[in-house]
């Protein structure tokens, strides 16, 4: 998409109120499954923040409660996400350092006629 339209689109989604900012989310993601479009697979934290705020979306709460609730799932995705990081950090760290193969050992000279070794 190029950069004058995605401008305009999110122009335009400043705008909207959440009720209908989720009707056109559910409308972008039928579109998304009718012509097959394929998409980054979302991580399990953002699953799950996900299923929470549709959950919130559901219920009937006030603008500014669905709102806290949901910036509090993002940071606490954040915080997940960043400990998932440190925690890959660590594990790399902890790995034992890959075995090196063995070198062959080739003799200096070629073997003699007779299978022998020259110095021998």
């Amino acid at each position: 998409m190029n950069e004058n339209l995605k401008t305009k689109i999110t122009r335009r989604l400043d705008d909207l109120s959440d009720e209908i900012g989720r009707q056109l989310l559910d409308y972008m993601e039928f579109l998304d499954s009718r012509y097959n479009v394929s998409r980054r697979a979302p991580s399990t934290v953002q699953r799950i923040a996900e299923g929470i705020e549709d959950r919130i979306g559901s219920v009937r709460l006030s603008d500014i409660a669905a709102k806290s609730t949901s910036q509090v799932v993002d940071a606490a995705a954040g915080v997940i996400e960043g400990l998932a990081a440190a925690g890959r950090v660590v594990a790399d760290e902890l790995a034992p350092p890959p075995k090196k193969r063995k070198e062959e050992v080739t003799p200096s000279e070629p073997p003699a006629e007779g299978g022998e070794r020259a110095d021998a």
